[in-house]
């Protein structure tokens, strides 16, 4: 038996009883699977969407998905990982996630930590920069290479969490970085390399001079496609993360031959699609960590253990759409 905070019904975060912890079993180990002891979790806005959406039953959900840890058990079928290697992970939707003691989770979507960084700084990058590896070099085809492109890109919600790491791997991609963000957060814009910062409350035609061939929304597409008839170039890609209040009308792309892209990172252990390209990815990723290449985007970092109090206080700063990423630390007591 071991610790784990979840919940059996999607309640407000106002509720007393929102989040509950508990001692459950854990799972027997697969094949595939390490069991890690998680050192330090980060919350993202996916965990709210996901528990509002939750009705009341007799299963006790515990999410969480980025993680860092220590391997504490190997599966028999496991290759390149041993016990006590360091990790960092997203984990996965269909199954439990990281808000417990121990977690078992697929060795093929984990990635050994690099030296040198912190808990706090791996715990808040695999979710967002799978999802923006995924959509900038698996979907749209950059190079994902040092200066291996040129070109620009228009990058909507940059000082969102995917945003924030987007831009700095188009940047080290070597793309000219546009971002939109308001006015008071251009100054983290530049700090995560958006070349020129465009202020999202303005029309944005009106603030740039030409064309894009790639538009990523990291927001809800139906409030900024409009806008982007005026903005991609014939034959150019548009990307989104985001599910749309409305309808998408995309019939005015059609004489330019504009491509539409969707990036969903738990598709592929949803669908048990190439999960291995995502360990892979975060290899990648601490790569360009241990070079300093890209950075954490570490706003706030709750220590002192991940506990009931300390989740809620996290969840509330993601829930009012706080700046950077928000980071628990010290692991279950």
């Amino acid at each position: 038996m071991h610790t784990a905070i979840g919940f059996y019904e999607g309640r407000s975060l106002s509720d007393p009883g929102v989040f509950q912890q508990q001692l459950i079993t854990l799972p027997t180990l697969g094949p595939q699977d390490l069991q890690v002891e998680v050192k330090a979790i980060s919350v993202n806005p996916i965990d709210v969407k996901r528990r509002t959406s939750i009705k009341k039953s007799n299963q006790f959900i515990v999410q969480g998905y980025d993680a860092c840890g220590v391997v504490t058990a190997v599966g028999e079928s496991v290759t390149g990982f041993v016990i006590g290697d360091r990790v960092f992970y997203a984990g996965t939707t269909n199954r439990s996630g990281a808000n417990q003691h121990y977690q078992l989770v697929d060795s093929r979507i984990v990635a050994k930590a690099p030296e040198g960084v912190t808990e706090e700084a791996l715990a808040a990058l695999p979710l967002t920069s799978i999802t923006a590896w995924e959509l900038l070099f698996e979907k749209m085809g950059f190079v994902p290479r040092e200066n291996a492109n040129t070109g620009s890109i228009l990058i909507v919600n940059a000082s969102g969490g995917v945003g924030s790491i987007a831009a700095q791997l188009a940047k080290w991609a070597g793309l000219t970085v546009y971002g939109t963000s308001s006015p008071e957060n251009q100054t983290w814009l530049r700090q995560n390399g958006v070349d020129f910062p465009i202020d999202h409350h303005q029309p944005l035609k009106k603030q740039i001079e030409g064309t894009f061939q790639a538009i990523v929304l990291f927001y809800d597409g139906s409030a900024y496609l409009p806008q982007c008839i005026d903005l991609i170039a014939p034959f150019g890609k548009i990307g989104m993360i985001v599910n749309t209040e409305k309808p998408l009308d995309l019939n005015p792309f059609k004489n330019i031959c504009v491509d539409f892209f969707w990036e969903y990172m738990f598709a592929k252990t949803d669908t048990g699609h190439d999960i291995a390209s995502q360990g892979a990815i975060l290899t990648k990723i601490a790569q360009l960590l241990a070079d300093k290449t890209i950075h954490a985007t570490v706003t706030k970092t709750i220590t002192g253990g991940i506990t009931v109090p300390h989740l809620k206080e996290a969840t509330a700063l993601v829930e009012n759409h706080h700046t950077g990423k928000v980071v628990v630390t010290g692991g279950f007591a």
